[in-house]
Parts: C-alpha cells; structure tokens; sequence
C-alpha cells in the first residue's frame, strides 16, 4: 500500500520573526525557509496581507519569497513608522574588474553589468554599494565592493557568470522546439529528466498531472513549483507539461523572478487573498 503521508515541517515561529523585524524597522529579516516555493509564496503573501497574526495590521511588513539553498526563504522587514522608506530595486548595476577567461590573458579591465538585488544562496538583499579605487600595471582603475549582511560572500568571478547567464536568457530568443533535459547540476535536474521521460509516451501531458506525477516520485518541491506555475499562467492547469518542464530548467538556469517593485512594494502576478492564516501558522 502506497504512503502518501506528507511530512510537516516544523512550525516557524511567527511571533518571534515579526518581533525581530519591528526591533531592526526598515531592514530585511529572513522569516524561514520552505522546502517549497508555493509554501513560501503564501507565507510571503499572508504576511503583506496582515492575514498572519503577528505582522498586522495589514501593511505594516513587506515581504517577499525567494529562492534558497535549502528551499524558499521570506523575508521580511516592518516599514510602521519608518519614513521615506527605499524601495528595493529588482537588480544592482555594478561596475566588477575582469580578468578574462582566455588563456594567457593578462590584465584587467572594468565591466559594467546587471545582476539580481538579492543574494544567490540565501535570497536576502545583497549589501550597499561602495567604490573601490586600485592600481593595476600603473593604471588607477575603480570597481563596486559589497558586504552582504547573510554573510555569503560574492565572488567577482561568480558576479560576472550570473550576469552573463541573465543576458543569455534575455537577449536569445527561445527556440522553436526548446530541449527539454535537466540543467546540469541542477536542483530540479532530476524532476525535469522525469518529465521529459513522461513526454516520450504522452507528449499532450498537462501541467496538472506532471505534478501529481512528480509528487508520487517524491519531488514534491518541483510539484509545487509547477502547480504554482499553472495557477499564474492564463491557461491555468491547461498548461503544457514542456512548458512546465521548461519554467524548471529556467529556474535552474537562474531566470531573474517575475516579480517587480512599485512604490516601495512587491508586486507579484498572483496576490489574491486565497487563504486564511493566523496565529504561528506555516
């Protein structure tokens, strides 16, 4: 007989995360992390909305879900009381010294690029800007240095691979008949390698069953992923199994969130209040 129990995560402490933030006003605080993103998304959404208990009245905490080593991370912070609050923008242009890869290459040259605002392990904003002026063979050259408050460090090298891989997927348009396999190392190689296997016998798969599909396997994060995926798309569970396979290897890949700022705000393009959550729910 097949189990299908779930196993609950242990319960995050809402009462003590609100109280945290509204003791630093202002500043991003992670609420938890969620072996989903669908469950941090809600929380995300519940805590903006006030309908969690600790973080009302409705409006006086931001908070947004991001991805994480472990899962999706919330973070929050309580603008009550905080005056001319500044936005947090969706990216940080900065300015990184380039080593080049070729071999042989000698020197360095200063590279202007575009990468996300938040940290690539933890999800938590990435430190304030500071110009840092050096000498190279004689030449007084200046780059951007950051300290980011998760304490993970970032890499020049790694800056300039992020960045990179955001103008791949921006400026190449995507093909005709996109491959559907699992990014290579990956955290949804293996669910993606599993659809792609589905779709060898049902090429007509829809999202809603890939899920299911996913979740008796036991990636139960990918299902989620993908449920949530639907749910935003027009066509709801009538969305394609590739395409659903596809949104996995983007996020592998590290396709910037959809989500935008505005006044100091997150916008997402599903907010509607589908839950009710009190107390220290998950």
């Amino acid at each position: 007989m097949k189990n299908n129990r779930r196993v609950i995560p242990a319960m995050t402490n809402h009462t003590a995360a609100a109280e945290k933030a509204r003791l630093a006003p202002g500043v991003w605080t992670m609420v938890s992390v969620y072996r989903g993103f669908q469950s941090g998304d809600s929380v995300a959404r519940g805590i903006r909305a006030g309908r969690v208990s600790a973080y009302r009245p409705a409006g006086t905490f931001e908070a947004y879900p991001a991805m994480h080593d472990d899962g999706t991370a919330v973070w929050a912070r309580c603008v009550d009381g905080v005056p001319d609050i500044t936005p947090m923008p969706q990216t940080l242009t900065v300015r990184v010294p380039n080593y080049g890869t070729q071999r042989g290459y000698e020197g360095v040259r200063i590279t202007t690029v575009e990468i996300s605002s938040k940290c690539q392990r933890c999800g938590g904003p990435r430190g304030p800007l500071t110009a840092h002026h050096f000498v190279k063979d004689g030449t007084p050259l200046v780059c951007d240095r950051w300290v980011n408050d998760c304490g993970h460090p970032d890499e020049y090298s790694i800056v300039l691979t992020e960045a990179q891989r955001r103008v791949d997927l921006a400026g190449v348009p995507r093909p005709k008949d996109p491959q559907v396999k699992g990014v290579e190392g990956g955290q949804f190689t293996v669910p993606v390698d599993f659809i792609a296997l589905a779709l060898k016998t049902k090429p007509w798969m829809r999202a809603r069953a890939v899920a299911k599909l996913l979740e008796d396997l036991g990636h139960r994060q990918a299902a989620e992923v993908i449920r949530t995926f639907a749910e935003s798309n027009v066509t709801g569970y009538q969305t394609s199994a590739k395409a659903a396979a596809l949104y996995l290897i983007e996020r592998d890949m590290g396709r910037p969130a959809n989500a935008t700022w505005v006044d100091g705000r997150i916008g997402y393009e599903a907010d509607a209040d589908t839950s009710t959550t009190t107390g220290d729910e998950k």
